[in-house]
């Protein structure tokens, strides 16, 4: 396989992975990746300006997916520290306003 087939192969798997959400499975493609990427830019193979666009494209979607994985990540992680650090919890009415749940005793009872 040559180097540009290698290198789309690692773009393709890490398209998939970052769809998929498993994104704890990216770590082993980084090095992988980082290796290929140093190996072409030290080789230069004789190639249609077309073939380094392509991979660009795919390189910078890739980039776009991950910075997207990224924000929704610091998303979840602020909402965490929101409810966690909030005095009362609160849910949304029918007309969606936000109201403190009630603090008031259930009238669930259960027989024994």
């Amino acid at each position: 396989m040559n180097l540009i087939a290698e290198l789309e192969d690692v773009l393709r798997e890490e398209q998939e992975l970052l769809l998929a959400g498993k994104l704890d499975a990216l770590e082993g493609l980084v090095d992988r990746k980082a290796k290929l990427a140093q190996r072409l830019a030290e080789q230069r193979p004789d190639l249609e300006e077309g073939a380094y666009r392509e991979l660009a494209k795919k390189a910078g979607h890739n980039e776009a997916l991950l910075d997207a994985a990224r924000r929704g990540l610091q998303a979840a992680i602020q909402q965490i520290r929101q409810t966690a650090g909030a005095k009362e919890q609160s849910t949304y009415s029918k007309t969606g306003e936000r109201r403190p749940m009630s603090r008031s005793p259930s009238t669930f009872t259960q027989k024994i």
